[in-house]
């Protein structure tokens, strides 16, 4: 019978097979670990499934709404004012029936002296 050490002394190096790359040890980590149950975490935080990363990208989209909400009020705004801007003028200039160009008090206070009287 033969033994495994007869022969070529170098000959068993041949058999054995490369080390594992990062990515094959992370790809096999994560099959080990996929039928885990998860993990308990904090009930009444609103971002607590979140990592720090997506908690700032939320928190970015939240704030941009609420730029584009604060932009939108102001647009309506401006449209607003000058929608009821159109109505004053057109009232203003429809015609001396609506003003009353009577004067209903006199020019002179009641209650003075006229400048130019004699004292």
């Amino acid at each position: 019978m033969s033994s495994p050490r007869d022969g070529n002394r170098h000959q068993d190096a041949y058999g054995f097979e490369p080390l594992p790359s990062y990515l094959e040890l992370a790809m096999a980590t994560a099959a080990a670990t996929a039928h885990d149950g998860p993990k308990q975490r904090e009930k009444g935080l609103l971002f607590s499934r979140l990592s720090a990363v997506e908690r700032m990208i939320a928190l970015g989209i939240a704030g941009l709404a609420l730029y584009g909400v604060a932009l939108m009020s102001d647009g309506f705004y401006i449209k607003g004012k000058a929608a009821v801007a159109q109505i004053l003028l057109q009232r203003a200039f429809a015609g001396p029936e609506l003003v009353d160009t009577t004067p209903t008090a006199s020019i002179q206070p009641q209650n003075t002296k006229p400048l130019s009287a004699p004292q």
